[in-house]
C-alpha cells in the first residue's frame, strides 16, 4: 500500500509543478504577442500598389504608358521592375548605374527617356501584347519587403468610320418587305452590330464575320422584316411632329465602352403629287393689284369710245350719191 501511496502523491506533486511551469509561460506569450500588437510594422512596408495603363485602350502603333503606383511609407525604394506575364522586361534601381534598365523582349520596345522609377513608355505597341502586365515595388532595408500590381492591357484598332446601312428602296408601306443590310469597317476586337425599327431593337440571328489580311474583322448582319401597319403608326419626325407613315432604321455599331457610332435611314410611304397651292394677295400687294385692274378697265373703256367716235366721222364725211334721172315721155 505504501508504495502505491508514494507514487500517487509523488504524481499529483509533478502534476502542480508541471501546470505552474505551463501557465508561467502561456503568460509569457501572452506578453510577448502584445507586444507585437503594439509594435507598428507598417510603418516599412509598401501600401496601395496600382498598376495603370494609359490609354486604357492602346491603339495598335500607338505609345502605351505602364504607371505603377505605390507608396514606400518611410521605407527607401529598393527596385520597381515591369513584368508581362512572368517575364521582366524593365527594370529601375536607383543603387545600380545607369540607374534604368531595359531588358529585351519579343514585341516591346522601351523608351528609356521617358520612363522612370514609377512608369515604363512602351512605343508602337502590337496586338500581340495584350494580356497580363504586373509591377513589383521592394522596399530597401532593413524590411525589404515586397508588393505587386496587375493589370490587363488591350490592344485595339477601332473603326475609321461608322457602318454602313443598307435598303433595297427609300419608301415602304404596310405588307412590303423590308430588305436591309448593315457592315461595320474593319476593326480588332469585331464590333457589335445592332438594328433597330422605330427605336425597336429587332433580333437579327444572321451575322457574320471576315478577318482581313492585316488581322481586323468585319462584321455584317441583315435584315428581312414583313411591314405590318403597327409599324408606321405614331412615328415622331425629327421636326417634332408627327411622322405617321414614317419608318426610321438605324444601325448602331459598338466595342464595349471604347467606340458607338451609328447609321439610320428614314424610310415612308411612296411620295404622292403636290397639291398646288392657293395665292391670295393681302395688303400692298392687293391695293396695287386692284389698282391696275381699274387701270386696265378704264383704258379698255376710252380705246371702245374712241373706235365708236371714228366710225361716225367717218360716216358724215362720205358724198352724197347723185339722184338717178327720170326719162319722161
Amino acid at each position: 500500500m505504501w508504495p502505491q501511496t508514494t507514487s500517487i502523491g509523488g504524481w499529483f506533486n509533478n502534476m502542480r509543478i508541471g501546470g505552474s511551469c505551463l501557465l508561467r509561460r502561456l503568460i509569457s506569450v501572452g506578453i510577448l504577442l502584445q507586444i507585437l500588437a503594439n509594435f507598428d510594422f507598417s510603418a516599412g512596408a509598401i501600401r496601395n500598389v496600382h498598376l495603370v495603363v494609359d490609354p486604357p485602350a492602346v491603339r495598335r502603333s500607338h505609345h502605351a504608358t505602364l504607371r505603377c503606383l505605390y507608396d514606400l511609407g518611410d521605407s527607401p525604394l529598393y527596385s520597381v521592375k515591369f513584368y508581362r506575364g512572368l517575364r521582366e522586361f524593365y527594370r529601375y534601381l536607383p543603387s545600380e548605374y545607369p540607374e534604368k534598365k531595359a531588358i529585351p523582349f519579343p514585341g516591346i520596345n522601351v523608351d528609356l527617356s521617358l520612363s522612370n522609377a514609377s512608369q515604363v513608355v512602351i512605343r508602337n505597341v502590337g496586338f500581340g501584347l495584350s494580356g497580363n502586365f504586373s509591377c513589383e515595388v521592394t522596399a530597401d532595408a532593413p524590411l525589404y519587403s515586397t508588393a505587386t500590381g496587375h493589370i490587363q492591357m488591350q490592344v485595339v484598332e477601332l473603326p475609321d468610320s461608322g457602318p454602313t446601312l443598307w435598303t433595297e428602296s427609300n419608301r415602304y408601306e404596310a405588307g412590303d418587305v423590308l430588305r436591309a443590310n448593315c457592315s461595320s469597317p474593319p476593326s480588332r476586337p469585331k464590333a457589335d452590330l445592332k438594328l433597330t425599327l422605330n427605336n425597336i431593337v429587332i433580333f437579327t440571328p444572321d451575322q457574320t464575320t471576315r478577318t482581313t489580311t492585316d488581322s481586323l474583322v468585319t462584321t455584317a448582319i441583315s435584315l428581312r422584316i414583313h411591314l405590318q401597319s403597327s409599324h408606321f403608326a405614331g412615328v415622331q419626325m425629327g421636326g417634332g411632329g408627327s411622322g405617321s407613315g414614317t419608318l426610321v432604321l438605324r444601325c448602331t455599331a459598338t466595342i464595349g465602352t471604347l467606340y458607338e457610332r451609328y447609321s439610320e435611314l428614314e424610310l415612308g410611304v411612296p411620295q404622292r403629287d403636290p397639291v398646288p397651292a392657293r395665292v391670295t394677295l393681302t395688303g400692298a400687294a392687293a391695293s396695287i393689284c386692284n389698282s391696275s385692274t381699274t387701270l386696265l378697265m378704264v383704258g379698255f373703256a376710252l380705246v371702245l369710245l374712241s373706235l365708236m367716235t371714228s366710225d361716225r366721222l367717218a360716216a358724215s364725211t362720205l358724198p352724197s350719191l347723185p339722184s338717178p334721172l327720170v326719162h319722161r315721155r
